[in-house]
């Protein structure tokens, strides 16, 4: 678990190790007021997210918004979606096949092309700052919300890490999981039940007097934090993390690499209770070489994602789970010398699927040639409010940081709400 810790931000991966170890451990206007009131009868439909990050920049122009006779397609063909007149990359058939109950964004902009201010302002809603860290969505509907789960953390990370829990402290900050087809390493205890016991009782006689001297919220976080952390390596919840007892063939569904194998480990957490879960999905940071290194990237997520929605459909929990895949930027409708794109913030797509959505739709439209937005901009404060406007979050409520700054989950964002059924 050390190396999965080092994938979050400092701040949570500083709260997260002191706490371990003092515990031994763009708003738009619809066409009527009709369709006004099923959208606002949809948002907050979710329960759950399955946040995938496409870490590093995925080219929009080969996934979600092909530009088919445009000279800045390149060798990427388009194809025709079950939406007569929306198409998709040639590389993603199961997507194209299962459009009815996908949204795609494709209007979406970023202030700035670096990579580390870029993704952490895609996944919390805010600038990076020294001066504080923010929240990422799984910690904001925490504190507005409550604790969903009783045992698991509400927020779980699999394949690398993003934004931690920020101001909100350890209680809030995400379970990093680096390899799902390892289960959770560590997680058993090295003595047993009777030598634990009597292990957690010196322990408790330690703590009891420096407990009862400081009565204050951080200390009462770290009590909490211990005691939390014991009932979920205590229980029989961590045979959630166990691929192992899936079926062989739901297995070979999803693909047998990190990525559809962490898709499955989403399904199996939403289904036990845990609220948002980030499924992480490097290496699209593709300056060369791109059409040798995309078309199977390009389809492993497209297998994976069609295979997720049919399953959750299965599970009965796709209304109930709203699924996310986005990323820090786009890419440049240009070709480099390296055959490849380059970082390109001015426009970008992301998709959205079940909590509420309206399938078989796209938001926003890019120019001719993919290089800026034409219609329906739509910032990342925006999308981050649709986020939370799908799992019913109070967009003007003021969470305030621990030295009494007043923050709103989605930055003053406005939802799109024609995304929603």
């Amino acid at each position: 678990m050390k190396d999965d810790l080092l994938q979050l931000d400092s701040l949570s991966r500083r709260s997260f190790a002191e706490r371990t170890a003092a515990a031994a451990l763009g708003l738009s206007l619809l066409p009527s007021a009709e369709e006004a009131i099923a959208a606002a009868s949809s948002a907050g439909k979710a329960k759950h997210v399955i946040y995938i990050y496409m870490a590093g920049g995925m080219t929009h122009i080969d996934t979600f918004d092909p530009k088919p006779g445009a000279d800045t397609q390149g060798q990427t063909g388009a194809i025709d979606t079950t939406v007569p007149g929306i198409k998709l990359s040639e590389y993603m058939p199961e997507l194209a096949k299962t459009f009815n109950d996908i949204a795609v964004v494709r209007s979406l902009g970023q202030k700035t092309g670096a990579h580390g201010g870029a993704s952490y302002w895609m996944q919390t809603g805010y600038q990076e700052s020294p001066a504080i860290r923010h929240p990422n969505m799984g910690g904001w509907a925490q504190r507005a919300l409550g604790k969903q789960h009783p045992q698991l953390p509400d927020t779980i990370y699999i394949n690398g890490g993003g934004p931690g829990a920020g101001f909100l402290g350890a209680s809030y900050a995400p379970l990093p999981v680096a390899d799902p087809t390892r289960g959770l390493p560590n997680s058993k205890f090295p003595v047993k039940n009777a030598e634990l016991q009597a292990r957690l009782d010196a322990l408790e006689g330690l703590n009891d007097s420096f407990l009862k001297k400081y009565k204050t919220d951080d200390v009462q976080a770290y009590s909490d934090f211990y005691d939390n952390t014991l009932d979920f390596l205590q229980s029989k919840e961590l045979e959630v993390f166990d691929l192992r007892k899936e079926k062989g063939e739901t297995r070979q569904a999803y693909g047998n690499g990190r990525f559809g194998q962490a898709l499955l480990l989403s399904k199996r957490l939403v289904k036990s209770g845990v609220r948002f879960v980030r499924v992480g999905n490097g290496g699209w940071d593709m300056h060369g070489d791109l059409w040798n290194r995309a078309p199977g990237k390009i389809n492993e997520f497209s297998r994976g994602v069609a295979t997720l929605i049919d399953d959750l459909k299965a599970e009965g929990l796709f209304d109930s789970t709203l699924i996310v895949l986005t990323t820090e930027f786009g890419r440049t409708p240009g070709i480099n010398a390296n055959g490849g794109r380059d970082h390109h913030p001015r426009c970008f797509s992301a998709m959205l699927a079940g909590g509420g959505i309206r399938g078989g739709q796209v938001f926003g439209e890019t120019d001719a040639r993919a290089m800026g937005v034409k219609e329906d901009p739509c910032s990342v404060r925006d999308f981050n409010a649709t986020i939370a406007t799908a799992l019913g979050l109070d967009l003007d409520k003021r969470i305030y940081s621990p030295g009494g700054r007043p923050f709103l989950i989605a930055n003053r964002g406005k939802p799109i709400m024609q995304l929603f059924s």
